[in-house]
């Protein structure tokens, strides 16, 4: 079975990469160094990116395995989290199947702190906008 992760991650690094890694063979057994690496939809730093991975699951694939999200930064690994209470479970669900993958829902990557820090990230875009006056809601408005 395919499966597909998703993650929202704000770097402030340019030389971020993101991996998955968990307790199921594909996955890398808990090995950051055999990590299924993920690719970044978009780039811009400070600003959120989604990021996804797709690994094919030999049978038995509906079996329940735990993972998370490891940035690497400069050959560094960082797990996502502070410890195993961050670690993350996939218990498979019908719903999740979309046209033969399944997805896994998407999540955003937890801070050391146990944060994901989006609020945070959320009032830093709103304030800068603002200072900048760089958006003003007549732009979205077509008709009137």
């Amino acid at each position: 079975m395919l499966l597909r992760f998703g993650l929202v991650l704000t770097s402030e690094d340019p030389n971020v990469r993101l991996f998955v890694c968990g307790s199921r063979p594909e996955l890398g057994h808990w090995d950051p160094d055999r990590a299924v690496p993920m690719v970044a939809a978009a780039s811009a730093l400070n600003e959120p990116a989604y990021w996804s991975a797709e690994v094919l699951l030999q049978e038995p694939s509906r079996e329940t395995f735990w993972f998370k999200f490891a940035k690497k930064i400069h050959g560094h690994f960082i797990w996502e989290g502070n410890g195993p209470m961050y670690d993350r479970c996939c218990e498979y669900d019908d719903s999740n199947l979309v046209d033969g993958v399944y997805c896994y829902p998407i999540g955003h990557y937890v801070q050391n702190t146990g944060c994901t820090n989006e609020m945070k990230h959320t009032t830093d875009f709103y304030f800068h906008i603002a200072d900048h006056q760089a958006m003003h809601y007549s732009r979205f408005k077509t008709e009137y």
